[in-house]
C-alpha cells in the first residue's frame, strides 16, 4: 500500500513539474511579435525623429520597405528565419541612415533651418512652386551625400537655401501679411482708430515694421514674421475693444455689468485656489492673493518633484534587489518564483493602469493598450489652426497626463503628433512634429524629467484612425498620442 502512495506522489510531482515548464516555455503570438519587432520599431521612431526621411531618404525608404515586408510575412505565418533576415536588413539600413544623418546635420545645417522656416510659413501651400523646387534640389543633394559625394552635395547648399528662403518670404507675404491687412481693414471700418487709438496705432506700427523688414532686410524674415504675428494680435485686440466700447457707450447702464463680469472671472479663479475674494477695494487685492497662491503652487510642485525623486530612488533600490535575487537563484524553482514575481508586478501595473483610466473624463482622453505599452490618446487637446501653441485651457488636462506619467516612473515616453489629410504632406508632418514638441517641452518644464526619457515624433497624416473623408473622421485624426513604453523588468 505504501508503494502505491509513493508512486502517486511521484506522478503528481512529475505532472506539476511538466506544468511549470510549459508555463515558462509558452509564448503567445503577441509576445513573439513584440520580441521580433519591438527593437526595430523603436529604431525606426528614433530615425524618424532625426529626420531620416529627409537627410537619408534612400536608406530610410529601404528600411521601411523591409520592415513592411517582414511584418506582412509574419502575419502570413511565414518562416521566422526569413523574417529575422529582413529585420536585420532594416537595422543595417538604419545604421547607414544614422551615419548619413550625422554628416547631413553638419553639411546642411543652414538648409535644415531654412526648410523649417519655410514649413512654418506654410510655404507648401502659399509658395508651392518655389518650395517644390527647393525640395527636389535638397533631395538630390542628400542622395549625393548617401553615395559619399560630399563635395558636390555641399556645393549646392547656397542655392537650395536661397530657394527655401524665397519660398518662405513669399508665403509670409501671402499668408501672414494678408491676414493682418484684412484685420486692419476690418478695424478701420469699425472706427478702431477713434475708440482704441493706442491699440490701433500699435498694430499699425508693428505692421509697418514687418513690411520694412520684409522689403529691405532679407536676412531677418523670422523677425518680420514675429512682427506680423504681433500686429495680428493687436489688430484683433483693437477690434474686440472697439466692439466692447461701442456697447458700453450705447448703454451706460452696462458699465456696472462690465466690471461685475470681470469680478466674476476673478472670483472663479480664486475659488479654484480655495479662497473667496473681496472687491471692496477694487481688483488689486484679490489679484495679489491669486499671485501669492500661484507662487505657493509652484513651491508645492517643487516639493512633489522631490517626493517623486525619492520614490524613484526607492524603485531603483528594489530593482537592484530584484536583479541580485535573480543572479542568486538557479534552476527551475528560481525561474518559477521569478514568473510569480512578474505576475505580481503585472497585477500591480494593471491596478495603476486602471487608476490612470479613472483620471480622465471621457471627453479628455482615452487610455489604450498596445501590447504591454500604454497609449494616452488626448482627444480633449486641440491647437489653433496651423499652430503648435498650447492654450491655457488645456493645462489641467496636461496636469493629468503628468500624474499618469508619475505612476510609471520606469516608462520611456513618446509624444506622437498626427494630423488629418487636408493640406501638404510635408507641412502636415512638420506641424504634427511641432505640436508633439510643444507637448514634450511642456512636460519637461513641469516635471523635471531627464530629456532622454521623452521623444517627440510627427507622423502627419500617415497613421489615421478614422475616415478622412468626413469632418468627424478628420477631427479624430488630428490628435496627440502619449505612448508609455516599459522595459521588461518593470512589467
Amino acid at each position: 500500500m505504501l508503494g502505491k502512495i509513493d508512486t502517486l506522489k511521484f506522478v503528481i510531482g512529475l505532472a506539476s513539474l511538466i506544468f511549470a515548464v510549459n508555463i515558462l516555455l509558452s509564448q503567445d503570438r503577441s509576445e513573439i511579435e513584440k520580441s521580433l519587432f519591438g527593437d526595430v520599431e523603436k529604431a525606426l521612431i528614433r530615425a524618424q525623429s532625426q529626420q531620416a526621411s529627409v537627410l537619408s531618404p534612400t536608406n530610410f525608404e529601404n528600411a521601411m520597405d523591409k520592415y513592411n515586408q517582414a511584418l506582412k510575412e509574419f502575419k502570413q505565418g511565414k518562416q521566422l528565419k526569413d523574417i529575422e533576415r529582413k529585420l536585420a536588413e532594416v537595422h543595417r539600413s538604419l545604421d547607414n541612415a544614422l551615419d548619413t544623418i550625422k554628416l547631413g546635420k553638419i553639411s546642411f545645417a543652414t538648409t535644415l533651418k531654412a526648410r523649417e522656416d519655410a514649413l512654418k510659413a506654410n510655404a507648401p501651400q502659399y509658395a508651392t512652386d518655389d518650395y517644390e523646387s527647393a525640395e527636389n534640389m535638397f533631395m538630390s543633394a542628400t542622395k549625393r551625400l548617401e553615395r559619399g559625394d560630399v563635395k558636390n552635395a555641399k556645393k549646392r547648399v547656397p542655392e537650395i537655401d536661397k530657394k527655401y528662403r524665397t519660398a518662405e518670404l513669399t508665403a509670409i507675404k501671402v499668408s501672414i501679411m494678408g491676414t493682418v491687412r484684412n484685420l486692419m481693414k476690418e478695424s478701420k471700418k469699425l472706427e478702431a482708430r477713434k475708440y482704441t487709438p493706442i491699440t490701433y496705432a500699435k498694430a499699425q506700427k508693428l505692421l509697418a515694421e514687418a513690411e520694412v523688414i520684409l522689403n529691405s532686410d532679407r536676412r531677418s524674415e523670422t523677425n518680420a514674421q514675429e512682427k506680423a504675428e504681433a500686429a495680428e494680435i493687436e489688430a484683433k485686440h483693437a477690434i474686440y475693444l472697439t466692439r466692447q466700447i461701442k456697447i458700453l457707450k450705447g448703454n451706460e447702464e452696462q458699465w456696472e455689468n462690465f466690471f461685475l463680469d470681470r469680478e466674476t472671472i476673478i472670483e472663479n479663479i480664486a475659488k479654484t485656489l480655495r479662497f473667496v475674494p473681496q472687491f471692496d477695494e477694487g481688483l488689486d487685492k484679490p489679484l495679489k492673493r491669486i499671485l501669492s497662491a500661484a507662487q505657493n503652487l509652484q513651491q508645492e510642485k517643487k516639493d512633489i518633484l522631490k517626493e517623486v525623486a525619492e520614490k524613484n530612488n526607492e524603485i531603483h533600490r528594489l530593482s537592484d534587489e530584484l536583479r541580485i535575487f535573480r543572479e542568486q537563484q538557479v534552476g527551475l524553482q528560481a525561474q518559477l518564483q521569478e514568473k510569480q514575481l512578474k505576475l505580481e508586478m503585472k497585477r500591480r501595473r494593471e491596478e495603476r493602469i486602471k487608476s490612470v483610466e479613472e483620471l480622465f473624463l471621457t471627453d479628455e482622453a482615452v487610455v489604450l493598450r498596445k501590447g504591454d505599452d500604454i497609449i494616452l490618446r488626448l482627444i480633449g487637446l486641440s491647437f489653433p489652426s496651423g499652430k503648435s501653441t498650447i492654450e491655457p485651457e488645456y493645462f489641467s488636462l496636461l496636469a493629468k497626463v503628468q500624474r499618469a506619467i508619475r505612476k510609471f516612473s520606469g516608462a520611456s515616453i513618446t509624444i506622437e503628433g498626427h494630423t488629418d489629410s487636408i493640406g501638404d504632406d510635408r507641412y502636415n508632418e512638420n506641424l504634427s512634429y511641432e505640436r508633439a514638441m510643444a507637448v514634450k517641452q511642456y512636460i519637461l518644464a513641469n516635471m523635471g524629467l531627464d530629456e532622454s526619457r521623452i521623444t517627440a515624433v510627427g507622423y502627419g497624416k500617415s497613421k489615421p484612425i478614422a475616415n478622412n473623408q468626413t469632418e468627424e473622421g478628420r477631427a479624430k485624426n488630428r490628435r496627440i498620442d502619449v505612448m508609455l513604453t516599459f522595459p521588461e523588468e518593470t512589467l
